[in-house]
């Protein structure tokens, strides 16, 4: 016997189909379809954006809140900077030494 191929392919308005069926089918599916799409994009638009955007000073933020806070947020953030950049040119030194 030779083997059929199997079509598992999804049509692109599958999911447009699923909620026509899913309806009372009061309209035809072709004129469900345009109004279905216009329904999805208005609903999608509705969302609010989320914000995933990270503040400059993060990372100094998150320091200061492990810290014991003996000093201002100003003070610590401009000291972990400061200790940043030694960190940073202390490394490529030797680096550059090797």
């Amino acid at each position: 016997k030779s083997k059929q191929p199997v079509d598992i392919s999804i049509p692109y308005d599958a999911n447009a189909k699923l909620a026509y069926e899913a309806s009372d089918k009061s309209m035809t599916f072709k004129a469900f379809l345009p109004k279905y799409l216009e329904d999805t994009v208005a609903y999608i638009k509705s969302k609010q954006p989320v914000d995933v955007s990270i503040p400059y000073d993060a990372p100094a933020k998150l320091a200061y809140e492990a810290s014991d806070k003996s000093a201002s947020f100003a003070d610590f953030k401009a000291k972990y900077e400061a200790d940043a950049v030694a960190d940073v040119i202390a490394k490529k030194t030797a680096k550059s030494a090797e």
